[in-house]
């Protein structure tokens, strides 16, 4: 009896906590909105306003987004309204609970056959006294639906339990037996009829409980729980599908972070860089300010103990003319000049040679400079004061054949000019056909007074601008134009210089300032950069004069960059070509034919390192 209550109360307390569910988790919701801390807005950065004015436009998509997400999430986490237990439709067939047995009506545990009055063994009726199945009640004597709902008759019930507790007699009976037959190995079978008897006992009491209950109120519950769980249903699929979107969100908002932090790392990555460039800037800028006064320092102490020196005032072309001396080797007319500079004419070409060593001589006390002859070669040592050497080697007539510093017990080959394959002589013929240029011409001739630092340190940092078969020889640069050609170039066509002067003016230095930084930055990134200087001028005057007015102002040119800026005269090299190369064609005076290219020869020139 007991257990039959506690049934009839978990019937009806369970239903009853799941209609008031919904209504309770209603109540405990909230419908104020997830407030999320924000991280605080990133301090502006200085410059770049246009990308960063991008970026903090990203990240207030991104914040968007964000907002939008979480709004849908909370949207989701509202579930549907159920509906409330009073309009949901109750099942037409159920039994009202006045309808039902109450448990007056169902006979009592003393009503029922007490074991006393139960059939002995004696007693029970033998096999040939039981029904027979004809005597067996016919499927249609049997209780209908309607029947089940009343109580059992007592006999019908007496009756069941007497057969059962026969067979329970005769299992028993049985058992005694195969224990006897078994003697001392009847303990297993023991704990195995025990085993059965529990499992016989719990089945019995199984079908009591079901006896006691009334039929018409298990359907019922069946009913209510099935209703629950149709409502159910809807519910924990909505629940499911939210769980899975939240999954997929969150999945989305993890890659959308990760996104985020790449481009922050991106963005800190292009600011560092901006800062380095503007440090980069900032620092050339303080340089020129710095070199700008020492300049004009340097220019004014030195100019002023100068003055008076006739010889540099008087550094006209004019001069050289009565000074020159001419004889003729052959087919060939050498030109002699002072300071070892000479003009080489065979037939319609014509070449310039100077003194490779004088540039090295300037500022270096005589006693750090010799001179050695081996085999028909020249060598000469200049040592510096900080303990490097500059060897130079060169032939009887002033060519120059290789150039080498020495420091620090390290050996660097500048210039390996000796000749290449058999071809050797004054004159070098080179078969190579001019590059096809395919950079914009300012990008190519880059002019020094309208371009920008970056322009010309990129001129003269840029590789060829064509494949090259191999390398080349010094005197093979300077004879063939279309080999050099193939580097970049910076025209200093501003430098202004007197009328048959190679000297180059006070005011005229500073326009060397960023061509000069530039060559410095590049020596100090590779020690063994190599520039040409190449002198040229208009078609005014004749081809000796010009030749070699070209050659000395360039050679000027090589010296003001080595004296006023931190390039070694080693780096340096300078060839004159007079008229040969006119820029602007014309037979007139033109200024943008008097200039000075610069270049840097290093991918072109050969080495032996």
């Amino acid at each position: 009896m007991r257990k039959t209550k506690i049934l009839l109360l978990a019937g009806t307390v369970l239903p009853a906590f799941a209609i008031m569910a919904p209504a309770m988790a209603q109540g405990a919701r909230s419908d104020a909105p997830i407030v999320l801390a924000q991280g605080a807005d990133r301090e502006e950065r200085g410059g770049g306003g246009e990308r960063r004015q991008e970026r903090q436009e990203r990240q207030e998509q991104r914040q968007e987004r964000r907002q939008e997400r979480q709004e849908q999430r909370q949207e989701r986490a509202a579930p549907a309204e159920r509906p409330a237990s009073s309009e949901r439709a109750a099942p037409a067939e159920r039994a009202t609970p006045s309808q039902r047995a109450t448990p007056a009506e169902r006979p009592t545990p003393s009503e029922r056959a007490a074991p006393a009055e139960r059939a002995t063994p004696s007693e029970r009726a033998t096999p040939a006294e039981r029904a027979t199945p004809s005597e067996r009640a016919a499927p249609a004597e049997r209780a209908t639906p309607s029947d089940r709902a009343q109580p059992r008759d007592d006999g019908q019930g007496d009756r069941q339990q007497r057969m059962r507790e026969q067979r329970q007699q005769e299992r028993q009976e049985q058992r005694q037996e195969r224990r006897q037959d078994a003697g001392g190995a009847g303990q297993q079978d023991d704990r195995q009829d025990r085993l059965r008897e529990m499992r016989e006992q719990r089945q019995k009491d199984r079908q009591g409980q079901t006896q006691d209950q009334p039929t018409d109120a298990q359907p019922d519950r069946r009913d209510q729980m099935r209703e629950d769980r149709k409502q159910e249903r809807p519910d924990a699929q909505q629940d499911r599908r939210d769980r899975l979107q939240d999954m997929r969100d969150d999945r989305k908002e993890k890659r959308e972070d990760a996104q985020e932090k790449r481009e922050d790392r991106q963005e800190k990555r292009e600011d560092a860089r901006d800062q380095r460039q503007d440090d980069r800037q900032q620092d050339r800028v303080d340089r020129l300010k710095d070199r700008n006064q020492s300049l004009e320092d340097r220019i004014r102490d030195e100019r002023k103990d100068a003055r008076d020196d006739r010889d540099r005032l008087n550094d006209k072309i004019d001069r050289l003319k009565d000074q020159r001396k001419e004889r003729r080797d052959g087919d060939r007319i050498i030109i002699t000049e002072p300071g070892g500079r000479t003009i080489i004419r065979d037939g319609n070409r014509t070449i310039i040679r100077r003194d490779e060593t004088a540039r090295f001589r300037i500022g270096i006390d005589s006693r750090n400079i010799r001179e050695e002859r081996r085999n028909g070669e020249i060598r000469t040592v200049v040592t510096r004061p900080d303990g490097s050497r500059v060897v130079t080697v060169t032939d009887e007539d002033g060519r120059l054949i290789r150039r080498v510093r020495e420091y620090r017990g390290q050996e660097y080959v500048l210039i390996d000019n000796r000749p290449r394959g058999g071809r050797g002589g004054v004159f070098v013929t080179l078969d190579i056909a001019p590059p096809r240029i395919s950079i914009p011409r300012e990008r190519y001739i880059v002019d020094a007074d309208s371009a920008s630092a970056d322009d010309i340190e990129e001129a003269f940092t840029a590789p060829p601008v064509a494949r090259l078969e191999r390398s080349y020889s010094l005197d093979e640069i300077r004879q063939s134009e279309p080999l050099r050609q193939h580097v970049r170039s910076v025209d200093l066509d501003s430098i202004v210089f007197d009328t048959g002067s190679w000297e180059v003016r006070d005011d005229q230095i500073k326009k060397l300032e960023n061509v000069g930084i530039a060559m410095e930055d590049a020596v100090k990134k590779d020690p063994k950069t190599v520039f040409m200087i190449e002198g040229h001028t208009d078609a005014v005057g004749s081809d000796d004069d010009n030749l070699s007015l070209s050659d000395r102002r360039a050679e000027s040119v090589a010296e003001v960059l080595t004296k006023y800026f931190d390039i070694p005269a080693e780096n340096l090299t300078t060839q004159g070509y007079g008229e040969q190369y006119l820029k602007v064609q014309t037979d007139g005076a033109e200024e943008r034919n008097r200039r000075v290219t610069v270049r840097n020869i290093t991918p072109l020139l050969s080495s032996s390192n």
